[in-house]
């Protein structure tokens, strides 16, 4: 069984906590200040139709269901149990649980790895135990799974509380919400339901002991119920097992939201290459949400958005919007809004222009962001059609209508708006300033259910649209097979070179170089010299001008210790810059082990750019790109993938560092060759997916020339694990 299809047998695995036919409650009460009592009411309060049967070796009966002192003492089968017991009792209940056959627990009890020291290693026997008799768990710590499809409320915050996410009855209940965060992910579903989103699946995962985040994710992508996958994450241990969801929900085009906090976490591991000093936690994380097609929200009000935009299934393949705000002011704010956001206002066509301009009165705008004047527009019937011409415009990908919602909004102005979205292909989105209650939350929930989003706020509206663009493209994006660019016989020799590294060692530039060579990466012409002679004939053989480099594996950053000498043209200038270079050396490094000094080709005139491979304790091994020289730490400006990278991953990765047009040729310059960086991209990541024994390695500077005329790595270093 591959890795792909163990995870699916997990996710189903999953589904007696989601599906059981009979469940125990262990620790039942009626009591509904206690967990067990309010599971307990919810079974017989909201419809689940299965059987329950309390379990409380106290109690006789409870809530006029016969009660029993030990889950073994149930006559019947039981498929899961609900186990809300002090922390000390739990592994006993489970035990006797796998005794009778149960395939499922969802652990309520809190006390085990979030309370460190012992509670860990109470954690890590559950673990043992349920693994080894494949029992599947939610939890401990957690506060349960709620199922909307089956009525099986398995969570306990209490319905009649006001705290409690219950679905309209008009709300299409597609999507699975997943939380690493029990109080705080049950908030932020109830607001959700507040503005008319339905779910399919509420489940904290709690301390994750056997099931975790990612099991979760697989089953909803697996399941017909759930459309759209939404989920609060504070972090995962597994990279690759996620990166296997991810591909899943992509291929199932279901999209998955998930708001990642702890964007500011310090990582404490120390990097040696200018690669793992510039590749935090958080940056790979977004990274891989972008690379995987998974859509990261900054806050909850964007991620209300997403999933209104989503759930009202409003498809959103351009970026160019027609603005139509409820005054002047409010049109350029939004006009403004759009483009910090990555969005295009519109340019209407003449004819478009024309056309409105026979419709509406002088004092109203007809360019875009159009101003329907405080609303006079929609009283006189003319805001329908003007916007139906504004559709028919092919420069036109999305109308966007931004107002203030009245405490008295007429029904005349829903009913414009629903009819412009039922007379063309184009979305239709509603952006309005009011708090939601009252007026503004009943507009919200009754255009919804027209297909309409409605979004309160303008900066988490155009963020949520872009982000909806982008993920459109993305699923939409041919995926593109990872180059395999080098034979057996020269993967055996790496594999060769490789070996005679300890753990932790540093590899010298030229033998970094080496390693790149044998993948298929153009390198600079070298010569390793041991005296000053020695760089005076390499020079002559590789010609002037040359550089002269330190070459140790103890010396990383060549600059930083004054170890390298540009554009030397003659005998005597190698001579004197080999003495320099070793004197600078020695002092910047006393004990280092110097092998030599490499005399180089002076490369002609290029851009310089940093490709690098880091590692990270969750994702693994990742690919970096950015602009080279000394100042790549300084500026910071570099994109990310997790390998292994494919080609259009690469070609994004150039797109999305801020400094991308100096690629495209700037003063007079021209473009560089794009192409063989996204080659040198590719080759790294299957090196490192070939050795992941590399923590660290740099080309810095790759030296790209003109469209055509390729790359060279003029300098690289390896750092192995």
């Amino acid at each position: 069984m591959n890795e792909l299809d163990e995870l699916r047998s997990r996710a189903r695995g999953l589904i007696p906590l989601f599906y059981p036919s009979s469940i125990a409650v262990i620790g039942a009460s009626e009591e509904l200040s206690k967990p067990g009592g309010i599971v307990l009411a919810h079974f017989l309060e909201d419809g689940f139709q299965g059987k329950v049967f309390p379990v409380n070796h106290r109690q006789k009966e409870i809530k006029g269901l016969q009660c029993y002192p030990a889950v073994l003492d149930i006559p019947e089968q039981v498929d899961m149990a609900v186990i809300a017991v002090a922390v000390p009792l739990v592994k006993g209940i489970l035990q006797e649980c796998i005794a009778k056959g149960v395939k499922g627990a969802i652990i309520f009890s809190s006390g085990f790895a979030e309370v460190g020291g012992e509670g860990i290693k109470l954690q890590e026997e559950l673990k043992k135990l349920v693994n080894e008799h494949k029992m599947r768990i939610c939890g401990p710590n957690c506060m349960g799974i709620m199922n909307y499809n089956n009525n099986m409320m398995a969570a306990f915050t209490y319905s009649g509380s006001g705290n409690f996410p219950v679905n309209s009855p008009q709300a299409s209940k597609t999507i699975c919400f997943l939380t690493q965060s029990g109080g705080f992910g049950l908030s932020v579903a109830v607001t959700a339901v507040s503005q008319g989103l339905g779910f399919s699946y509420y489940v904290s995962t709690g301390n994750e002991a056997e099931s975790d985040f990612s099991d979760f994710l697989a089953f909803s992508v697996d399941d017909p119920q759930t459309s759209i996958i939404a989920g609060y994450m504070e972090g995962i241990r597994n990279g690759k097992k996620l990166a296997l969801v991810a591909d899943m929900a992509r291929e199932a085009k279901k999209p998955v939201v998930i708001f990642k906090t702890g964007r500011y976490e310090a990582s404490s591991r120390a990097a040696l290459s200018h690669t793992g000093a510039l590749t935090g936690s958080d940056m790979v994380y977004s990274s891989f949400f972008r690379q995987k097609g998974i859509i990261r929200p900054e806050s909850i009000e964007e991620l209300l958005a997403i999933l209104t935009l989503l759930e009202t299934k409003t498809i959103l393949q351009g970026e160019k919007a027609a603005i139509f705000a409820s005054s002047g002011g409010h049109g350029v704010i939004m006009a403004d809004k759009c483009v910090e956001a990555g969005l295009e206002v519109a340019t209407l066509s003449e004819e478009t222009l024309r056309k409105m301009s026979k419709l509406l009165p002088s004092f109203a705008s007809v360019v875009n962001p159009i101003d329907f004047t405080g609303m006079d527009l929609i009283s006189q019937s003319l805001f329908k059609a003007c916007a139906e011409i504004v559709a028919d415009d092919p420069e036109v990908d999305m109308l966007i209508f931004s107002y203030w919602v009245p405490k008295n909004i007429e029904e005349h102005t829903w009913e414009q708006l629903i009819q412009l979205k039922n007379s063309t292909s184009k979305p239709v989105i509603a952006i309005i300033m009011a708090g939601m209650t009252g007026a503004a939350l009943e507009h919200m929930v009754h255009l919804k259910r027209q297909g309409i989003p409605v979004i309160a706020g303008l900066d988490f509206a155009v963020k949520a649209i872009k982000k909806i663009v982008d993920y459109t493209f993305k699923v939409n994006s041919a995926r593109q097979e990872i180059i395999r660019p080098v034979s057996f016989l020269e993967k055996e020799r790496v594999e060769k070179m490789l070996a005679g590294y300890s753990p932790g060692a540093r590899l010298s530039e030229s033998q970094a170089k080496e390693i790149l060579l044998a993948y298929g990466i153009p390198v600079a012409r070298e010569r390793r010299a041991a005296t000053a002679r020695e760089a005076v004939s390499a020079a002559e053989q590789l010609g002037y001008p040359v550089v002269l480099k330190i070459d140790s594996q103890d010396i990383l950053h060549k600059t930083e210790a004054r170890g390298i000498k540009l554009n030397l043209a003659s005998a005597g200038q190698v001579e004197e810059a080999f003495k320099e270079i070793l004197a600078n050396a020695r002092k910047y490094k006393p004990g280092a082990n110097i092998t030599g000094v490499l005399a180089q080709e002076m490369l002609k005139e290029g851009t310089e750019v940093i490709v690098g491979i880091g590692n990270d304790p969750v994702f693994g091994s990742t690919v970096m790109f950015g602009l080279g020289g000394i100042l790549v730490e300084q500026l910071g400006d570099v994109s990310l993938r997790v390998a292994p990278v494919c080609e259009n991953d690469a070609w994004e990765m150039l797109q999305e560092i801020k400094g991308h047009s100096i690629l495209d040729g700037m003063r007079g310059k021209p473009p560089v060759d794009k192409r063989a960086i996204v080659e040198v991209i590719l080759k790294l990541s299957q090196l490192v997916v070939d050795f992941p024994q590399i923590a660290e390695l740099d080309i810095n500077p790759l030296i790209v020339f003109e469209e055509g005329r390729g790359a060279c790595a003029a300098d690289a270093l390896i750092v192995m694990k």
